[in-house]
């Protein structure tokens, strides 16, 4: 017969005995001390492998298995130095617990562990001040506690009943670590009152603080508490297990994120820890933020977070504080300026949040590894793979919102959460205006039409249209076969900035939306590539037009043209993501508008952005360019004219992306490309846009120079001025009203 079963239920080591059930440390002849849970699990980890190394890592995953810490290497530190007090140690002479640098710790001394018999003795009696471990049915102020809910590192939370107001709460209880650190309570108390000030239906409500008497070891202590919205429904973390979220889903919850981190940074408060396991999705399936009472202050003169995006003032005129530590957030979610402690300012919950649409598009985070140290390096030094290729579903305009809030350099990456709130809600509304192309024709059978005396009459005044019809081509082929002859394509030729060239107007432009002439065909109408289409041009308008090119070579500060095959990271693209115009469809010339355009060497820097480009000296009529938008339309881009007097001429102007056809008048297409080219050497089989613009210039002043927008995403391939009778035209209407200033 088997006998009962054996279980150690304390351990002996160097004159200490540790009850291994309720946590007691005892030296001999002493009375007693309750470890905080923390330090009871840290030492229970290290006694239980005696001599051998416990990495942190480990001890990560024992005192926080679900990743719901967010400050574990404080935490572990905190923890360990609560521990090696009770035992009377010190790292830099341990009698009990070492430190190796860079790995972890081990327990240095002999233990012995003690065995009895199962059912375990009957518990101590109970004390009069309660546990974190125990808190169930006791009374916290007045909040009844119901049942825990989760936990980790920075708490517990539980379900309450607020006993005045009769509805649901849920308090989350602090480390009882933070009850000797004054100045730490102190700043969590400021920080749950900025956070109880942000009223928005996204963002969880917090009720109140308090506090409740805890059993520390050495006397008692009190815990504090947060009383905040019970939430019904799951978490995003649990809502995504590993797998996408459907399209629609993502973008309604997106831009709720969105929108509450708009609210939040409005205030000056700043997240740093935004992540999946910090966003509710109640059962309505609406999103709500949690855990804004940990949150940081913008604006801080703590060393180690200071805001330079707002400067919104504290609320209530509160001293910006933290709750604890430096570099608060979780590693997986982290921003590269989180990762390396540097000064933060809200982007970096731009990055975090990242990382969640990632993950709700992806099912998985963008930057992984076995170790804290190598996600770091990861987040810091890796490009994620693409959304699309784990998920082929995700729209490749979803794709590029993942990618530009992910940027490494937070210069590059959404400056505000309303930028990203409004390219989603543009992606939801484009999406929800498109159907499916089996949507799109529509069978329907009808009756054969009995002739009547009205049907007579409409099919008369149709057969009237159809002879006029044809009358008006037989009237346009006389005229035509009549013009002078045209001059070929190759007449126009490109000249050096230096020099002015002339270069003829066309006669009659093909129409376009933007008011410029096409100077290139569509792809499909040419066996997929891009086609150059010349102009017929009379000598009298090639006689009254010179132009001038302007040399962009120095200024140059993006490459956005490769050649196929050559293989780019995302840096140096045209979009940051690692994508370009292809060199071999470009080519090395181009025609919009009747004037020459020669564009930059490929596989090296020739494309401006955000310069001041200092032009020619002369007087011209029309200051037309090459340009295009990348991620996302770019609306009411300013550019200003300075002429040699001083004076300056601003227009306005709306640039389409580069992968929509455009949007906006003032401008046409100049290149259309059947693909584009990406840094791993693949293509992106779907037509990009390079337009044309025109600036109407004042004639009879001198330029000196052109300030582009201030705005990265707005790219300029080439630039040319022009003078003469036709220079302005139909594309000349680009740009909006001119503002001048004197």
């Amino acid at each position: 017969m088997q006998g009962p079963q054996r279980s150690p239920v304390a351990v002996r080591f160097a004159g200490f005995r540790l009850d291994l059930r309720s946590g007691e440390l005892q030296l001999e002849d002493s009375k007693p001390v309750r470890l905080p849970d923390q330090p009871f699990r840290i030492l229970r980890t290290l006694i239980e492998r005696p001599g051998e190394v416990v990495t942190r890592e480990e001890l990560r995953k024992c005192l926080w298995p679900n990743d719901t810490i967010v400050e574990f290497e404080h935490s572990i530190s905190a923890a360990m130095n609560r521990l090696r007090q009770a035992l009377d140690d010190s790292a830099e002479s341990p009698r009990f617990i070492e430190t190796l640098a860079r790995r972890g710790y081990r327990f240095i001394v002999p233990v012995q562990f003690e065995e009895a018999q199962l059912p375990a003795p009957a518990p101590a009696p109970a004390v009069a001040v309660t546990s974190s471990e125990s808190l169930v049915g006791q009374t916290a102020s007045h909040y009844r506690v119901l049942q825990m809910l989760g936990g980790g590192g920075m708490g517990v939370v539980y379900k309450a009943q607020d006993t005045r107001l009769n509805r649901a709460v849920a308090l989350k209880f602090l480390p009882v670590e933070m009850a000797h650190d004054e100045a730490a309570l102190e700043r969590f108390r400021r920080e749950a009152q900025a956070a109880s000030a942000l009223n928005h239906p996204n963002i969880c409500t917090i009720y109140d603080v308090g506090e409740i008497p805890v059993d520390a070891g050495n006397g008692s202590d009190a815990q504090r508490f947060i009383a905040m919205e019970f939430l019904d429904g799951q978490t995003l973390e649990h809502r995504i297990s590993g797998k996408p979220l459907p399209l629609d889903e993502i973008l309604e919850l997106a831009t709720e994120i969105a929108d509450a981190l708009s609210a939040a940074h409005a205030q000056g408060i700043i997240h740093r820890d935004i992540k999946a396991a910090n966003v509710f999705v109640t059962k309505l399936g609406h999103a709500k933020v949690l855990d804004f009472g940990l949150a940081k202050l913008a604006g801080s003169e703590a060393p180690d977070y200071r805001s330079s995006l707002g400067t919104a003032p504290a609320i209530g005129g509160m001293a910006p504080i933290t709750l604890m530590g430096r570099a608060m957030g979780t590693p997986t979610y982290m921003s590269p300026e989180q990762a390396r402690a540097e000064v933060l300012d809200a982007r970096a919950d731009l990055f975090s949040f990242g990382v969640v649409l990632y993950q709700m598009a992806t099912g998985v985070l963008p930057f992984r590894g076995e170790t804290p140290d190598d996600v770091t390096q990861a987040i810091l030094n890796r490009v994620p793979e693409l959304p699309a290729n784990l998920n082929p579903k995700v729209p490749i305009r979803l794709q590029e919102i993942i990618l530009k809030a992910l940027e490494k350099d937070r210069k590059f990456r959404y400056q505000s959460a309303a930028e990203i709130r409004t390219d989603l809600q543009r992606l939801k509304r484009g999406m929800g205006s498109e159907q499916p192309s089996s949507m799109v024709t529509v069978t329907t059978t009808q009756k054969p039409e009995i002739p009547t005396k009205k049907n007579w009459a409409r099919r008369k005044w149709v057969l009237a249209a159809v002879v006029a019809v044809i009358f008006g081509a037989r009237v346009f082929w006389f005229l035509e076969s009549h013009r002078p002859p045209s001059l070929p394509a190759e007449a126009f030729v490109s000249s050096p900035a230096s020099s002015a060239t002339e270069i003829p107007e066309p006669a009659h432009s093909p129409k376009s939306d933007g008011g410029g002439g096409r100077a290139n065909a569509s792809p499909a109408r040419n066996g997929g590539k891009a086609l150059t289409v010349g102009y017929k041009i009379t000598s009298a308008i090639q006689a009254s037009v010179r132009t001038r090119v302007v040399d962009l070579s120095s200024a140059y500060d993006v490459t956005g043209i490769y050649t196929e095959g050559v293989r780019f990271s995302s840096e140096f693209g045209l979009d940051r993501i690692g994508t370009a115009f292809p060199a071999e469809v470009l080519g090395s010339k181009t025609v919009w508008d009747g004037v020459m355009f020669s564009f930059g060497p490929p596989n090296a820097p020739d494309v401006v952005t955000s310069r001041t480009i200092t032009l020619p000296t002369g007087k011209f009529d029309a200051l037309k360019m090459l340009a295009t938008a990348v991620e996302g339309n770019q609306e009411s881009q300013v550019s200003t004219i300075i002429y040699a007097d001083g004076t300056s001429s601003s227009f306005s102007q709306s640039f389409s992306d580069w992968y929509t056809p455009q949007e906006f008048s003032g401008e046409s297409d100049a290149v259309v490309t059947p693909y584009r080219v990406d840094g791993d050497g693949g293509r992106d089989d779907r037509t990009f846009h390079l337009y044309g613009y025109s600036f109407p210039l004042e004639s009879k002043k001198a330029v000196k120079s052109i300030i582009l927008p201030r705005n990265q995403n707005v790219l300029v391939f080439a630039m040319v001025l022009a003078r003469g009778s036709a220079t302005v035209g139909a594309a000349g209407s680009s740009g909006g009203p001119a503002q001048n200033t004197r």
